[in-house]
């Protein structure tokens, strides 16, 4: 499953480059973060996401049809109390979301959209931090096994609608559930909720 998946972001980025321009946008994306983790006891944090996305439109299929992809630097994580302390997981990730969508314009300036697809993701860095009285402040790597032993590796779906003003400015809602557990031995995934900014070049 995993392998067909990345070959299938491979192929999406590759039949992007060798399309014709006027099929093909590029834009950078930035926005907020409401994440957490699927277990009891945890709490949502706000963290950020930031990248470049691309649409690639596909006519051939039906008008208004189109793919979505890009590359992100994202901060997820979740936040747990044992009472007189917390700690704070802060795992940061490169994430490639592939997503089919639709776009429907209402006029010429103004459109509504929604995408649904996997995603992919690396965790790159972060910590996992405890503060609070009674206990040693920490901070310790969230990817080590002494720092929370997540897995880098993450694999899960998204959801996102929106609207489009003048072809160039975009605001959406998202929402991301992981597929498969962010740590060993323990029934735990990610979730995410995202509200993103765009501009398409």
């Amino acid at each position: 499953m995993k392998k067909v998946l990345v070959m299938f972001a491979v192929l999406a980025i590759s039949f992007a480059s060798m399309n014709a321009q006027e099929n093909l946008k590029w834009g950078a994306t930035l926005g907020m973060n409401s994440s957490n983790f699927s277990s009891d006891g945890f709490s949502s944090k706000i963290g950020f996401h930031a990248g470049v996305k691309a649409e690639l439109g596909l006519p051939q299929i039906a008008e208004g049809v189109y793919l979505d992809f890009g590359a992100l630097l994202s901060l997820k994580g979740a936040k747990v109390n044992y009472g007189s302390y917390d700690i704070k997981y802060n795992p940061c990730y490169l994430e490639v979301p592939v997503h089919m969508g639709y776009k429907y314009a209402v006029n010429e300036n103004f459109a509504v959209f929604g995408n649904v697809g996997p995603y992919l993701a690396i965790g790159l860095f972060g910590k996992a931090k405890s503060d609070g009285s009674g206990v040693e402040n920490i901070s310790e790597n969230v990817f080590d096994e002494d720092g929370g032993g997540m897995k880098r590796f993450d694999l899960g779906l998204g959801l996102k609608f929106g609207v489009e003003f003048c072809k160039k400015y975009q605001v959406a809602f998202g929402y991301d559930w992981g597929l498969i557990d962010n740590a060993d031995h323990i029934d735990n995934k990610n979730r995410n909720l995202m509200l993103s900014l765009s501009y398409m070049f």
